[in-house]
């Protein structure tokens, strides 16, 4: 059975196809991973409509299936502001931690 994603391009999609060789045990598959960058509909695999930035598909045949994964779409913006005071969160928890385990 084959994946139906019902894919709906709300902007230009950037799409990118690239064949993965893979071994699993001793089978030997080509996976196909297929991306797609920009604003888009798709059916999840569970049958819900989801919004999303970015999606990618890996089929690695009828065997071993297909995997879906995306990115959901976000209306929140955040600033420059909030990001830069995320990064010296992120900066000082490092660092006590850092100091907590005697590396620095």
């Amino acid at each position: 059975m084959a994946l139906e994603l019902n894919i709906e391009p709300l902007e230009e999609l950037v799409v990118t196809t690239k064949i993965i060789p893979e071994t699993f045990g001793k089978n030997h598959v080509n996976t196909v991973m297929t991306r797609r960058k920009g604003l888009h509909w798709l059916t999840d695999m569970g049958g819900q409509r989801v919004l999303v930035d970015e999606s990618a598909t890996m089929d690695a045949g009828e065997k071993y299936g297909t995997t879906l994964c995306y990115t959901p779409h976000s209306d929140v913006v955040v600033s420059e502001e909030e990001r830069a005071a995320n990064r010296a969160r992120i900066k000082a928890v490092a660092t006590q931690v850092m100091i907590d385990m005697g590396i620095w």
